[in-house]
């Protein structure tokens, strides 16, 4: 996983690749430990808080972006 800082400095394509690769990892370990293979319930929780990061990374990096009087974007 990459810092917080780091994370900031990429771009949104970057960040998008990021997502996916997590979000990917994310459903692995989900599996995993659901036929108990693995026994790391706490890397969920790191990994879906990683996610929530990036999201709202990319959410600010798109409010930037759009003008003033224009609605947030919804970001999925």
């Amino acid at each position: 996983m990459v810092e917080l800082v780091e994370l900031k400095k990429l771009t949104l394509r970057e960040l998008e690749e990021e997502f996916q690769k997590s979000h990917f990892d994310l459903l692995k370990l989900k599996l995993a430990v659901s036929s108990r293979q693995s026994k790391a319930t706490a890397k969920l929780k790191s990994l879906r808080k990683y996610i929530a990061r990036i999201k709202t990374i990319k959410r600010m990096m798109a409010q930037e972006k759009a003008p003033e009087n224009a609605k947030s974007p919804v970001i999925k």
